[in-house]
């Protein structure tokens, strides 16, 4: 994360993203890899819906990409596969994984608040990420829409909460299904789902939404029509 030019007083939503920052450095900071080195089943989803429309040159974006377990998967399958990481760590074992496998990709180091990509992907992951921006998620999660080239997929995860409860617990945003889907009006819902996942670091179930959708093609182009299903869990 590049450093801001002031430091960031009490009440500046920096401060709850700063303590997400120093604690995915001590995470990241470890040997292993917090995750596995394997792609996530998120990942694996997004790209078997966006297979075809693949083309040679396709692009692929991995925000909040960790340790670069996806992001590497990405590369592997031929996408010219870029990672943004707010972590000198994870971004640094990102690296580490996709010479490990051979394979090229970039791995930018930077702060999601502030980076915007010079031109759209053709496939943009943000997986289990974007909730640790806090006050600061839901803007990130609107900007997503131009990040996604036309004809473009999406893979989203972010913490679920239901409808009455608290949107933000400390440094992290929560977010109902409505809220997700309302944000991709019109774009092609391919799966949505509100599911738990345990989570292993506290031995708890882990509320997510899920949202996989294709955004309008350029005119002319075919539209794959997919019914609309929303899982609960």
């Amino acid at each position: 994360m590049n450093p801001s030019e002031s430091l960031p007083t009490p009440t500046d939503t920096r401060r709850a993203v700063d303590r997400e920052l120093h604690r995915w450095s001590r995470i990241y900071a470890g040997d292993g890899y917090y995750y596995g080195d394997e792609p996530g089943p998120m990942a694996r989803r997004a790209v078997r819906y966006h297979r075809p429309w693949f083309r040679p040159g396709a692009t692929a974006l991995d925000l909040g990409c960790g340790e670069g377990q996806d992001l590497a998967y990405l590369a592997e399958l031929g996408y010219s596969a870029t990672g943004v990481e707010f972590t000198a760590e994870g971004a640094a074992k990102a690296r580490r994984l996709l010479s490990a496998r051979g394979v090229a990709g970039a791995v930018v180091e930077e702060d999601l608040r502030s980076w915007e990509p010079a031109v759209p992907y053709d496939l943009v992951l943000a997986v289990n990420a974007l909730q640790f921006l806090g006050a600061d998620a839901p803007a990130i999660v609107d900007r997503l829409a131009h990040w996604v080239a036309p004809g473009g997929v999406l893979g989203l995860s972010l913490f679920a909460r239901e409808e009455g409860e608290a949107p933000q617990e400390h440094s992290v945003r929560f977010f109902t299904v409505d809220e997700v889907l309302d944000r991709f009006a019109g774009w092609q819902r391919l799966e949505a789902a509100h599911l738990w996942q345990w989570n292993v670091s506290n031995n708890e179930p882990q509320p997510f939404v899920t949202l996989i959708a294709r955004k309008a093609p350029p005119a002319g182009r075919p539209v794959i029509r997919v019914p609309r299903q929303t899982v609960r869990g």
